[in-house]
């Protein structure tokens, strides 16, 4: 499975006009076939406090680009990419391409995503992938589900995503309480802090 992102933060005093547009862009997208489309609203952490993440969802690498390509022949594209440049909303930043590279994606009913994101050096790409399976072992009681995603087209490819998804952020929260201070997940903590470094972190929840 591959995943795009593209990320939108409004302006001051634009942000009725950025969601429009971010809505009108999902359904451009998921008309030219993108497999799935949402929109998450950052609640906190790396990224700025009500940023939008738009996502899409797609079966192979082939398929992204066969729905990017349909997507540069369409004129309802066009005319949106055309309003963006006249009068900007959004501070815009991708698309980015993602592949996932173990766990789970989650359910469809689960709308907050928690993400852990670090730097990894490719050599190490494969002991972290390792250690997933283990990890939604432990979450497995908790309504949280596990994935790990590695960059295929992005700004910085020396990093990797650990992205916990739940019902809700009150899901994750309760799960991080009874999980994460665990002596279990804190040794694989100090596992994983041998293969990168996590530097980054941030919460969203879905936009309707």
């Amino acid at each position: 499975m591959f995943l795009s992102a593209r990320r939108a933060t409004p302006f001051l005093g634009k942000q009725d006009m950025a969601m429009e547009r971010i809505r009108a862009a999902a359904g451009i997208i998921s008309r030219n076939g993108a497999s799935d489309v949402w929109m998450q609203k950052v609640l906190g952490g790396y990224h700025k406090t009500g940023t939008i993440i738009l996502h899409a969802v797609f079966e192979s690498m082939e398929h992204s680009m066969q729905v990017g390509k349909s997507m540069m022949a369409d004129p309802a594209w066009s005319k949106l990419m055309m309003e963006r440049e006249m009068n900007p909303a959004a501070e815009i930043v991708g698309p980015e391409l993602f592949r996932r590279v173990a766990g789970d994606d989650g359910k469809d009913e689960y709308e907050s995503t928690m993400v852990r994101e670090y730097a990894l050096p490719r050599e190490n790409l494969s002991n972290a992938i390792a250690m997933v399976p283990n990890i939604e072992t432990m979450f497995s009681e908790h309504e949280v589900t596990v994935s790990m995603w590695s960059p295929v087209i992005a700004e910085d490819m020396q990093r990797i995503y650990v992205a916990y998804s739940g019902v809700d952020i009150v899901a994750i929260g309760k799960a991080v309480d009874q999980v994460g201070l665990s002596k279990e997940f804190q040794a694989m903590l100090v596992d994983a802090s041998k293969l990168g470094t996590l530097d980054r972190s941030w919460m969203m929840t879905s936009v309707k």
